[in-house]
């Protein structure tokens, strides 16, 4: 499974390059899932923009053009808030210099799709008119470590749902309309504390268990020099006492 299942029925494009990135991540190819992530970025732009967007037109070009809208709502500004963060991190990701740290490309990676998964959600339910209940997802990284749903986010999904059944449906127009001067609230992000230290605990385990190799290697070739030595000086002696 994947943690964008819910592009299936809204763009399926969409849905393999997302799905994409997740496989990369899993198989922790970190900066070709950041790289794919740029992609999908990229085709949410230039699907926003619709016939506002030619054929020459850049993943930066198109965003600029976004920004430059007068009054953007709260969604739209972290819609396209988004978007910039998965540009430069895929951009830094293909052409920087600096090497980094397996575990802070991993943090990148993890970054890039969730709010990547984020972005998604909004375009599908204030571009594309998709239902309300999308946005009582979450973003599950067991899913995404195992490609299966874990219990956890399926029970905070439920409680959600729960708690907004109890809002009226006139409610939730009025949360629909409200004005700039009132902007409805954000999307509460998952933390990403936990996956972090997971992942910093990780990478240092293999980078632990690199270094004890070495030492064994290291070892062992030592303890074949000296018997190869001992090996020579008897030879030695044999040729030159034995005459």
């Amino acid at each position: 499974m994947s943690n964008f299942e819910f592009l299936k029925q809204i763009n399926k494009d969409l849905f393999k390059i997302a799905a994409e990135a997740e496989e990369l991540f899993r198989d922790e190819y970190f900066e070709q899932s950041i790289t794919q992530t740029r992609r999908l970025g990229e085709n949410l732009c230039r699907l926003i923009m619709g016939s506002n967007a030619g054929v020459d037109d850049t993943f930066d070009n198109m965003l600029a053009t976004l920004k430059d809208t007068p009054h953007p709502s709260e969604i739209e500004k972290e819609f396209i808030d988004d978007l910039y963060f998965i540009k430069k991190a895929g951009n830094a990701s293909v052409h920087s210099l600096q090497v980094k740290k397996d575990a802070d490309i991993a943090k990148d990676a993890l970054e890039c799709l969730e709010r990547s998964f984020e972005a998604c959600l909004n375009f599908a339910v204030y571009k594309c008119n998709a239902s309300d209940d999308l946005l009582n997802l979450v973003f599950d990284e067991e899913m995404l470590m195992t490609g299966k749903k874990s219990k956890s986010a399926t029970l905070q999904e439920r409680y959600t749902a729960e708690r907004k059944k109890h809002l009226s449906r006139n409610d939730e127009k009025q949360q629909k309309e409200q004005s700039l001067d009132n902007p409805p609230k954000k999307r509460k992000k998952k933390s990403k504390k936990t996956a972090m230290e997971e992942y910093e605990e990780y990478f240092e385990i293999k980078k632990r268990k690199k270094s004890e190799n070495t030492s064994q290697k290291s070892m062992l070739r030592e303890i074949a020099e000296t018997i190869l030595a001992g090996i020579i000086i008897y030879i030695a002696y044999l040729l030159f006492f034995n005459k």
